[in-house]
């Protein structure tokens, strides 16, 4: 299998895309570029570039539980609840943004605990959730809502790996600086091992 891989940034798939090359493989890069709106832009043509593969989308994510060191969970669902709904100051337009459910995980994620991802327009300073949903359940990443709808709707597969970096709240950024490379390792490391 020669996946495609896609991701925010290049340097979250740099080191997955070097380890599967000492594998021999060739994976096919696509970057969905940081933010929601970004990500939004290229919804499309990701998704084209998508249909009939073996898709693995990387990136990162906090944590709306407790956090002390990353690890890789699975993305199983996908939410559009921006900080400012969450908090009482907005709403979003009922119908408008509608959960997006995941394809089943090819083997190679299947073991990672799966997580329901909170998509928002900008990182949440504050960690309030949408009514029951529990904080060990959740992640929040910027990207994966505004794309993954046009990738899912054509890949042959699809998995949907992020490293857990940072608790979601007021040291968020600080966190996810700390630990963005060692997380960006942790991917590939655990990916290369299916290959």
């Amino acid at each position: 299998m020669n996946p495609i891989l896609v991701a925010a940034a290049k340097f979250e798939l740099d080191p997955l895309s070097g380890a599967l090359q000492e594998r021999g493989h060739d994976p096919e890069v696509k970057l969905a570029g940081i933010g929601a709106i970004n990500a939004a832009k290229k919804a499309r043509a990701l998704g084209e570039a998508c249909r009939g593969r073996h898709v693995i989308f990387v990136g990162t994510c906090g944590t709306f539980g407790r956090f002390e060191r990353p690890y890789l969970v699975r993305a199983v669902e996908v939410l559009w609840s921006p900080t400012s709904d969450r908090v009482g100051m907005s709403y979003t337009v009922k119908d408008s943004a509608p959960p997006i459910g995941l394809p089943e995980a090819p083997a190679l994620a299947r073991n990672l605990p799966g997580r329901r991802v909170i998509c928002s327009p900008c990182i949440s300073l504050v960690s309030r959730l949408p009514d029951g949903i529990p904080a060990d359940t959740a992640v929040e990443n910027l990207e994966l809502y505004s794309c993954i709808g046009e990738i899912a709707a054509g890949a042959a597969s699809l998995a949907v790996i992020l490293a857990v970096t940072n608790a979601v709240g007021a040291d968020s950024h600080t966190q996810w600086r700390q630990h963005f490379t060692e997380a960006a390792g942790l991917t590939a490391e655990f990916i290369a091992k299916a290959f």
